[in-house]
């Protein structure tokens, strides 16, 4: 058994006093004060630091050098590492738009893979199912619109893809909203030019996020007629029903920007993500999005991901421990919100039950912070991960 004694944890968005947490083949099997030493094979005397969570980041291509896209083992041992020894101790390795084949490559090099580093939980597609009038860094060679024939593969590799981004523009993005929620595969609304009768349409057939809030989400304008209409920005801050991936690293989204959308969505409604690239941990030589013939190269300027070529950001250098850090010291926001919005609240969205949280029965997965959200410490299963 091993003993962290003397912690003060974050519980269900709560920082508590001083507990005893027991942790048993990887998983906690008893919060409580005082728990004997004798009773331990480790003991990890805490002196009363904040224990949270192990960050979950449901967005990101990849980190250490390497693109998930890439398809091999090595790419995701060097994004496995970068994910753990920056905080989030479960990742979602995210694709980029590409032909069918190789993201078919992408998809069976995950569901092949074992990660003695971070944990994986499925993987994300964002596109080919968006929008030609909103791809950002995506090439839009390979948008594809969905319909019965060119979404069989999406059934076929359910086992391995959690979330999907559709843009509600889309012909028959509803149809497919449908289809993906039967089969359990979460649809969040992103890289769009979709007005609010398309968005609502998708969010009552089961779609529950907004892909990374105020980059490619359209905002309020006017179709065919004088009448105005909402944009997926404007109904993702109103609507309850959606969560918002928010990329927190002060350049996707400014903290004035930040500070508006936890105003409208508050803590619980936040999912911190990274949407992070190969070029993440690791700024020498040079770096691409994705990988094969539509890899794009991307450079860092002024601590964020751009592709020059389409003066377009390309995503983020910025683990989510530095988002929790940033919100915390920046726009004083309590630690244990910041927490919330970087494990907890992506469990939720996910109906994840064993981990996201400190609870009985959840997995040992813990980050030790300072009282301005620092990463200390990471602990995978209840080991200490060596940096």
């Amino acid at each position: 058994m091993i003993l962290f004694k003397n912690v003060r944890p974050i519980i269900n968005g709560r920082l508590e006093k001083n507990y005893d947490i027991a942790v048993e083949n990887g998983k906690i099997t008893n919060i409580a004060i005082n728990i004997d030493e004798k009773t331990a094979d480790k003991v990890y005397n805490l002196n009363g630091i904040i224990l949270a969570s192990g960050y979950i980041d449901i967005h990101t291509h990849g980190g250490g050098g390497h693109d998930m896209m890439e398809g091999s083992k090595t790419a995701l041992d060097e994004i496995s590492k970068y994910h753990l020894i920056t905080g989030s101790t479960t990742y979602i390795p995210t694709t980029l738009t590409a032909d069918i084949p190789t993201t078919l490559t992408a998809l069976e090099n995950v569901r092949n893979y074992n990660s003695p580093y971070a944990r994986i939980y499925g993987t994300h597609l964002e596109g080919p199912f968006i929008s030609l009038k909103a791809p950002g860094a995506h090439p839009p060679a390979y948008i594809l619109e969905p319909n019965k024939e060119n979404t069989k593969w999406v059934w076929e590799n359910k086992d391995i893809i959690t979330r999907i981004t559709v843009a509600p523009d889309q012909k028959s993005s509803d149809w497919f909203t449908t289809e993906c929620t039967k089969n359990n595969i979460q649809i969040s609304l992103g890289h769009d030019a979709s007005i609010d009768d398309e968005i609502n349409a998708l969010t009552d057939n089961g779609a529950s996020s907004v892909t990374h809030m105020y980059n490619c989400t359209s905002r309020c304008s006017r179709r065919t007629t004088p009448h105005k209409h909402l944009g997926l920005t404007e109904v993702g801050l109103t609507d309850n029903r959606l969560y918002n991936e928010v990329i927190a690293d002060n350049r996707h989204v400014p903290n004035p920007l930040f500070k508006m959308i936890y105003k409208l969505k508050s803590a619980d409604k936040i999912c911190l993500v990274s949407d992070s690239l190969a070029i993440a941990g690791n700024h020498g030589g040079e770096f691409y999005l994705g990988s094969g013939i539509s890899k794009q190269r991307i450079v860092i300027e002024e601590d964020v991901a751009i592709i020059k070529e389409l003066n377009t950001y390309a995503g983020s250098v910025t683990p989510i421990s530095k988002m929790v850090a940033n919100l915390c010291q920046n726009l004083n926001i309590p630690l244990e919100e910041c927490v919330k919005m970087g494990s907890l609240n992506q469990a939720k969205l996910l109906n994840i039950a064993d981990r996201g949280d400190i609870k009985v029965g959840m997995l040992a997965d813990f980050n030790t912070l300072d009282e301005q959200g620092n990463l200390i410490d990471t602990y995978l299963g209840g080991v200490k991960v060596d940096k």
